[in-house]
């Protein structure tokens, strides 16, 4: 019986954590809250954040995902998001950042692996 339970309980926490994925990688932006990220630290900071310019920032960058949000991978999406809101805060710069980055990256080999006008192959590192 007790075995029984065990596994009904890893199965629902296993669903649970599937449901979670999936709901990470349905092709919306998600919400971020960007209050923490566009707050200043404090007043005596040196460094003063111009709120008004942080969620400026943050909603064009809201903007263009929502624009490209379908084209980016879906584990990509996932991974950006956990990325982009961790530490307390949240920022769609950081994540349509991540996002280009991954996008860049996966693009990369193939560049790699063409020969140069000169006809000669690329020098390895």
């Amino acid at each position: 019986m007790t075995v029984c339970k065990l596994s009904t309980s890893a199965i629902v926490v296993l669903a649970g954590f599937a449901l979670s994925l999936a709901a990470r990688a349905e092709p919306q932006v998600p919400r971020l809250d960007v209050t923490p990220t566009c707050r200043p630290m404090s007043k005596n900071d040196g460094l003063q954040l111009d709120e008004k310019r942080c969620r400026e920032s943050e909603n064009a960058a809201r903007e263009q995902l929502v624009r490209e949000w379908a084209n980016f991978p879906a584990a990509d999406r996932v991974e950006c998001t956990t990325a982009a809101t961790m530490g307390g805060t949240a920022s769609y710069v950081e994540l349509i950042t991540c996002l280009e980055m991954k996008r860049y990256v996966a693009n990369m080999p193939k560049q790699a692996d063409e020969p140069s006008k000169s006809g000669k192959a690329p020098r390895k590192r």
